[in-house]
């Protein structure tokens, strides 16, 4: 059976890591989720959530392993603006056009696509050709 743990790649806790490693999704993607849904919550509620949980965590024994072999969300190499949207398109494995009519909607309906595609530009790495990506 499957444990949950605080997660040894961590920046601050290791909780985004240790759901990444429990769920074996890219812990970027959940920080990414995170610090939308905590800016979409004016902050306090998501961010005492997140303190509770990291400290209701264990932390990984000294003999456990990591196994995330989920993709790795970074940012596209088939660009407009700076990759985001082309990054989600590969990590989903949908059209990137899809992706950015679902970043336009939510700019001009919700409001929360600036922030989510800002948040996305700041926690998303980068990388350096297209060779490198498909690793």
């Amino acid at each position: 059976m499957k444990k949950l743990y605080l997660g040894r790649d961590k920046k601050l806790c290791g909780l985004c890591a240790g759901l990444g490693n429990y769920f074996n999704l890219d812990p970027t993607l959940i920080r990414i989720a995170l610090t939308f849904i905590s800016i979409m919550t004016v902050i306090f509620p998501a961010l005492i959530i997140y303190f509770i949980a990291s400290l209701v965590m264990p932390h990984a024994p000294d003999d456990y392993v990591e196994v995330n072999t989920g993709k790795i969300l970074t940012r596209g190499y088939n660009k407009k603006i700076s990759g985001v949207c082309s990054g989600y398109a590969e990590y989903f494995g949908v059209d990137v056009t899809v992706v950015r009519l679902i970043f336009a909607i939510l700019l001009l309906f919700v409001g929360g696509g600036f922030w989510l595609y800002l948040i996305s530009l700041l926690f998303m790495p980068t990388f350096h050709t297209p060779e490198e990506y498909f690793r």
